[in-house]
């Protein structure tokens, strides 16, 4: 296991627009959406890759990169160039097409070359934009037992909530007999007629099944060049494909709405323990502010980041980025701040998400009526306020 993990590539598919996290995505890719007020969500897909001895990554970056490219300038260039080991960012490089990347195996299908360089015996492709914890030794593991072509990380959830999803169908020996994106009426598991198996969007291939599947997949000018829609039905009936089911936490922030519940399952009584364990770190950049002050007040069940300056005000069930200042009287509920959001005096904001750099004047208030509140933001199905970066009250 340990030698496939060394002669393992990993690429990690950055290059959706996030059109549902709109206006998180206005400014940046979605993989780059701050999460937790200390993280952004490609870190966890490249924590678990480090965490798992995989030191080869390359992140498929296209819409909006430069603040990702930036975070993996700042926070992840941790190799030294004699190892070998990397984490790179690597844009539609015009080696086989003049197009940007048009679908997920189509982003890898560009990157060939490197892939035929870097002459890996197996390919691992993520994708950038989920909140989870996986082990992927475990993954290689599996891949390695079952002599298998290819493999896709599943996991198991009620059928009544499969049709969101790619739905996998396997047979007794976790080999896939059946790939559907998004069916009307899923099909359930062999062992359990009211669970379904769904993808994860994490594919594990043998090298040369990959490089002629994407080769074949190119050629066909009805292919969306996708792995769930095109690649993976493709292989089933001729290769060995299976399903390696996790059972872990993962969240698909797909929405507005996901975000947010994701953000507050950490300040619940039951919050995720994927941040407290030492042996599996959630690696990140950490900007140089000063140590947080607080000046009395009202502070509740909240996450503080560093660098904030809290003077007198209420505080419950938020999250603060770094180098937020509330002054006196302010009070924020349920609401997550981006870095260097300032909030004065008497102002009150309920139930928002407020992306950086963002300016509230006193005795603003946001949260409280949807009609006006519509005329400046963009309003959730659940009623979450979402202000854009940069905003000033006119």
């Amino acid at each position: 296991m340990e030698l496939l993990s060394k002669k393992t590539l990993v690429m990690v598919l950055c290059g959706g627009k996030g059109e549902r996290l709109y206006p998180l995505t206005r400014d940046r890719a979605k993989p780059s959406v701050p999460f937790l007020g200390a993280y952004r969500i490609v870190d966890f897909s490249l924590s678990n890759a480090l965490n798992s001895g995989l030191r080869r990554i390359a992140l498929l970056t296209q819409y909006k990169s430069l603040s990702l490219d930036r975070h993996i300038l700042n926070g992840w260039n941790i190799f030294h160039a004699e190892s070998g080991d990397y984490v790179i960012s690597l844009s539609a490089q015009g080696r086989v097409s003049d197009n940007w990347y048009e679908g997920t195996a189509d982003a890898v299908f560009q990157n060939i070359y490197t892939i035929q360089q870097e002459n890996p015996e197996a390919v691992l492709v993520l994708s950038g934009d989920h909140i989870y914890s996986a082990d992927y030794r475990k993954l290689l593991l599996f891949f390695g037992q079952a002599d298998a072509d290819a493999l896709i990380m599943t996991r198991t959830i009620p059928v009544s909530e499969a049709s969101r999803f790619g739905v996998i169908g396997v047979n007794e020996e976790r080999r896939i007999v059946e790939f559907m994106e998004k069916p009307k009426k899923p099909f359930a598991t062999p062992w359990d007629a009211s669970k379904s198996l769904i993808s994860m969007g994490v594919y594990l291939f043998k090298t040369p099944v990959l490089i002629k599947a994407l080769l074949k997949d190119a050629r066909n000018g009805k292919s969306t060049h996708d792995f769930g829609r095109d690649i993976i039905p493709s292989l089933i009936g001729g290769h060995r494909v299976f399903a390696y089911t996790f059972d872990g936490y993962w969240e698909d922030i797909g929405t507005i709405d996901a975000y947010y519940e994701a953000n507050m399952a950490f300040l619940s009584s039951n919050p995720p323990v994927i941040l407290r364990d030492p042996a599996w770190p959630v690696r990140t950049y950490k900007p140089q502010y000063p140590p947080t002050f607080i000046a009395g007040g009202d502070l509740r069940t909240s996450i503080i980041g560093p660098g904030c300056t809290l003077t007198d005000c209420r505080i419950v069930n938020s999250i603060l980025s770094g180098g937020v200042r509330v002054e006196q009287g302010a009070e924020i509920v349920d609401s997550i701040l981006f870095e260097d959001i300032h909030v004065r005096r008497g102002a009150r904001l309920h139930k928002l998400i407020i992306d950086k750099s963002s300016t509230f004047p006193e005795r603003f208030e946001a949260g409280f009526d949807a009609e006006k509140d519509g005329r400046s933001f963009k309003i959730s199905r659940t009623g979450v306020r979402v202000v854009p970066k940069g905003w000033i009250s006119e």
